[in-house]
């Protein structure tokens, strides 16, 4: 029986988390918008759009939701280009054993994929995945579960066969919508998020076990 599990990316693969709020900030500030800590925090693992969409309600800013998610995707690409940038401590070797295991991976990353494609370029792990998908690819991003069912589309199995690992309240809520399992993974870096929703907390990679994927398996066949 074939076994899946979906990474998120920004701050469960990378992390990337403080980069993307350093630009935003920046971004902000070029809009002469004053976005608090707590507003921006409810962004973190969100579908860039509706980032944009709340923004322009809450600002009353005369762009478009696609002028500003272009101005984003440019400012982000050229600025990772240049940056050092780091895996998640443990997730490699996570990666591994469950490659090894026979576990099909893939990614589900509210991220662009022009961002995606580069930070996994760049950390060498995009031979693990046999896909990604970005928020692009579907109508709406995370916390809806449609990113993650566009997973299961393509690989044409049932959600209640996947696990997902996220680092955000926003993707722990889609990944439960999608009627999967998940795992959430506390980074201090993701600011306070809730991930009460999830099946499985860790703070640490290095602490889950292959057996913790295969309860979480056995589980999802009891329901």
């Amino acid at each position: 029986m074939e076994k899946f599990v979906i990474f998120d990316m920004d701050g469960v693969l990378v992390d990337s988390e403080p980069i993307h709020m350093e630009l935003e900030r920046l971004l902000f500030r070029q809009l002469n918008i004053q976005v608090s800590t707590t507003l921006h925090h409810t962004f973190v693992g969100m579908a860039p759009k509706r980032v944009w969409e709340t923004l322009i309600r809450e600002f009353s800013l005369s762009y478009t939701v696609d002028e500003l998610f272009q101005l984003e995707k440019e400012v982000k690409h050229a600025e990772l280009q240049t940056r050092q940038i780091q895996h998640i401590p443990a997730v490699d070797t996570l990666l591994a054993a469950l490659k090894e295991n026979g576990y099909r991976l893939s990614v589900a990353s509210s991220s662009p994929h022009l961002i995606i494609d580069l930070i996994l370029e760049k950390l060498g792990f995009r031979h693990y995945f046999d896909f990604v998908v970005s928020s692009e690819d579907v109508r709406d991003g995370k916390p809806s579960p449609d990113i993650f069912l566009e997973v299961a589309q393509r690989y044409q199995v049932s959600p209640g066969k996947f696990i997902v690992i996220e680092d955000s309240s926003n993707g722990v809520k889609a990944a439960k919508a999608a009627g999967m399992k998940c795992i959430g993974y506390k980074s201090a870096n993701s600011g306070n998020q809730d991930l009460s929703l999830a099946d499985l907390v860790t703070e640490d990679f290095s602490n889950l076990s292959l057996e913790d994927f295969e309860k979480l398996r056995k589980d999802a066949a009891n329901v």
